[in-house]
């Protein structure tokens, strides 16, 4: 027999209780008292007592949010001045305790007073859903929402490459994205740098919308504002300076697919009105042309600032911003916000980093010496923890007062810095190892405790100086690098990189210390310089030899 989704009422009254007791019989009210005793706990205080010991018996919490019950019985409510205020939003101030203590019990919220809106209680709580429970005829409305909660705990953490975790921002804002990528209008995702939203618009946007055209990027950030428009809509041959050949717009490329426009608030304001028709018609006209093309293009518009504060501005035309469908747009949280799913992402990180060329080079170098078979997977351990599978793994052992540091770090890079930052601390273990072989140590366990200095100084990081800096101080003056044609941009990147770094290497003959005094003002932080050195391919023997 199918097991009933038990049910946890928090209510100074008995309505609500009695409501699904009596009419509800799909679900099963948790014993909160006595034996005899159906689920009503009827403060905050009692709730989250009762939580601490049984909260692994609760499907869903149903939560009033109106309590009226002596003061000493009420939980404080952040921003509130007066007694009544925390009577009147107390439900808020339990489901804020409930977040931190529980966060993978989902909770419905539910009250009887019509006028109650949780706009007035301000913060994210706007956006919460709620139930307004009138009278018999919401109960339909009551099963829906629950409902809901159930599919949202019952789903992975993982899905399909996409890191989910459990933080209940990320279940609300999976939710909303499950909605939007099946529907036609375009979506706004507003994110800080690394919050993964190109990831999230091709791996779930993109995949679930049914489309059967391609999924097509460009990012406005690195297009120079004269060609914005021909790589938008198109060209024909001689409508510009440079103009060769007949070039395709990206709008034509995704026809029947979707087309990701990454920093979008970046769209010169004569282009701006172009795009605007574009959406509006839903037909393109490539510059220099007289023929229109139709197009259907899922447009998902990304930004990593307000596009609202853009709007006000006047940097962006409000037409074109109500065009692209402010009533779609979508906040991805910072990794700082969601201090609960670091551990599970770390953990992936270092299973998933084990599995990059160089890591796997590395493993599979390292595992005969160990006793691993070559398909060897890795686990990250923290504190005194043992690792389910242990056996047959390699074991990254980080000792509590590391991840402590790591946990408390504030991640401006959000999930992709974590991503490389547990890269990191793969690499650097395994290459510890592999030296460790070479030289002929007695290595015999596969559990490796990660560096505390090593973490310290991925954390802190580094920034090159600028022309005129530091790098002036050493023999031979400024730097010169050359610029070729690269495949991406981040190759461009790590090609400038690597010749500064190969050209301070031979000024310095060779001394990370005065490496890292130069780009980072200390010299104590040679082996940050000499990770980032390695990541670029760099052989300190090959140069060397030079």
């Amino acid at each position: 027999m199918r097991r009933k989704p038990q049910l946890l009422v928090v209510d100074d009254g008995e309505v609500y209780a009695r409501i699904v007791a009596e009419r509800m019989p799909e679900f099963q009210l948790v014993k909160a008292g006595g034996a005899r005793e159906a689920s009503r706990l009827p403060d905050g205080p009692s709730a989250l007592e009762f939580l601490e010991k049984n909260h692994r018996l609760v499907d869903v919490v149903l939560l009033d949010v109106h309590f009226d019950v002596p003061e000493e019985r009420l939980l404080p409510l952040e921003g509130s001045t007066s007694l009544r205020r925390t009577k009147r939003f107390q439900g808020v101030a339990i489901l804020d305790e409930i977040r931190r203590r529980f966060p993978e019990l989902p909770v419905v919220l539910l009250t009887a007073v019509e006028d109650l809106s949780l706009v007035d209680a301000g913060g994210e709580l706007k956006s919460q859903s709620m139930t307004y429970f009138l009278d018999g005829d919401d109960l339909d409305s009551l099963r829906v929402r629950i409902n809901a909660a159930l599919q949202e705990a019952a789903s992975a953490v993982e899905e399909s490459g996409v890191l989910w975790g459990s933080a209940p921002s990320m279940r609300a804002l999976r939710r909303r994205l499950a909605v939007l990528a099946r529907g036609g209008l375009p979506v706004i995702l507003e994110g800080e740098t690394g919050t993964g939203k190109s990831f999230l618009a091709e791996r779930f946007l993109h995949a679930n919308s049914g489309r059967s055209g391609p999924f097509v990027t460009l990012d406005l950030a690195t297009i120079p504002r004269e060609l914005v428009a021909a790589h938008l809509f198109g060209a024909v041959k001689g409508a510009y300076t440079g103009a060769v050949a007949d070039r395709k717009g990206a709008f034509e490329t995704a026809h029947r697919g979707t087309l990701f426009l990454d920093e979008v608030q970046n769209i010169p304001p004569d282009v701006q009105r172009q795009l605007l028709v574009v959406l509006q018609d839903r037909r393109v006209r490539p510059l220099g042309s007289t023929r229109e093309i139709d197009v259907d293009v899922k447009v998902i518009a990304a930004t990593n600032s307000r596009l609202a504060d853009a709007v006000t501005e006047h940097k962006f035309r409000p037409d074109l911003y109500m065009r692209l469908s402010p009533a779609t747009q979508v906040v991805i949280p910072p990794l700082r916000d969601r201090p609960g799913d670091l551990e599970f992402l770390a953990r992936r990180f270092v299973a998933t980093a084990l599995k990059e060329p160089e890591n796997a080079e590395l493993k599979e170098r390292i595992a005969p010496t160990l006793g691993l078979s070559p398909g060897v997977s890795a686990q990250l351990v923290i504190g005194r923890k043992q690792g389910k599978k242990e056996s047959g793994d390699i074991v990254l052992s980080m000792p509590g007062p590391v991840w402590k540091m790591l946990a408390a770090h504030s991640w401006p890079g959000n999930v992709r810095e974590l991503q490389m930052v547990m890269h990191n601390i793969v690499t650097f273990t395994l290459v510890g190892v592999a030296d460790a072989i070479r030289e002929g140590l007695p290595l015999s366990s596969p559990r490796f405790q990660v560096d505390p200095g090593l973490v310290s100084s991925l954390l802190e990081g580094y920034v090159l100086p600028d022309a005129k800096g530091k790098a002036d101080d050493h023999e031979g003056g400024g730097i010169n690098v050359s610029l070729e044609p690269q495949e991406t941009l981040n190759a461009v990147s790590n090609s400038v990189e690597r010749q500064y770094f190969q050209t301070l290497f031979e000024q310095t003959k060779g001394d990370f210390a005065a490496m890292a005094e130069t780009l980072l003002g200390d010299p104590d932080k040679a082996r940050a310089v000499r990770l980032r050195f390695n990541q670029l391919g760099l052989k300190v023997r090959e140069l060397l030899r030079r």
